[in-house]
């Protein structure tokens, strides 16, 4: 393994039958819809942000949006919808529902977090090089803005919980990242939501730099998830995680050791 990835290091964690069936046997599960929109979405974002770097002003909405509709018309036939998706629904007539929610989602992003936004680098790359036999993680930052905020994008279908960006381990991971790139902790941390409610709406959750003992957490969780990848250690979810399901797992159904 030449190394490894924060996504990667949290399937482990919450399932490692699921990480040997998606990283060891290579099993790939198509993604459902609101996967498939959040996607297309960052990608529309990104664009606004990339050139934006350098012009300091975004695109207008309308072409934003546009590059969200071709994203997604090139995503689409990929979907594997889930029952919960479709709901007694057609497949034609999800589609249609996930895509018209997708351009309110970019044009609320669009309007409400954009022009708030001067980003110094859109999708930056950074490598944590352990000693020993350890890979080394390699992560991307959604953005660095001017501010020194280390920013990430999510779509979501509903508000996330006023401490979202104190107690979140991706955001450790990125500052964790930061760190080891520039030398120096983040300004601080920001996620910035685009929300599917009836009417979408926008929201921010901002933390402070990690204090040195909820990096050491990460460093120790990131520790037994590496060693349990080097000897093959893959115990499957407990019983009565909230992630062994359907809904959360394409590999449920097929699963041979889940409860």
């Amino acid at each position: 393994m030449d190394h490894v990835s924060f996504s990667q290091l949290n399937m482990i964690l919450k399932c490692g039958e699921q990480y040997r069936r998606r990283y060891v046997q290579g099993e790939i599960i198509p993604p459902g819809a609101a996967l498939t929109r959040g996607k297309c979405g960052h990608r529309a974002i990104e664009k606004n942000f990339r050139q934006k770097v350098e012009t300091t002003i975004d695109l207008p909405k309308d072409e934003v949006v546009q590059t969200f509709v071709d994203e997604w018309e090139k995503e689409k036939f990929g979907i594997a919808y889930t029952m919960e998706e479709l709901d007694g629904d057609s497949p034609s007539v999800v589609e249609g529902k996930f895509k018209d929610s997708g351009v309110a989602l970019v044009g609320t992003y669009q309007d409400a977090h954009a022009p708030l936004v001067q980003p110094v680098t859109v999708e930056d790359k950074f490598r944590v090089n352990f000693h020993g036999d350890f890979p080394p993680l390699d992560g991307v930052f959604d953005r660095i803005t001017k501010d020194g905020f280390v920013e990430d994008d999510k779509f979501v279908s509903k508000s996330p919980p006023a401490d979202d960006a104190v107690t979140d381990v991706q955001l450790t991971c990125y500052d964790f990242g930061y760190r080891v790139k520039f030398g120096k902790p983040p300004a601080g941390l920001r996620k910035r939501f685009a929300i599917a409610t009836k009417t979408p709406k926008a929201d921010v959750r901002e933390a402070p730099p990690r204090e040195q003992e909820q990096l050491d957490r990460f460093l120790f969780r990131l520790e037994r998830a590496m060693e349990a990848i080097r000897v093959g250690m893959y115990l499957p979810a407990p019983g009565g995680a909230w992630y062994c399901g359907k809904k959360w797992c394409g590999f449920y159904e097929s699963c041979k050791v889940r409860p």
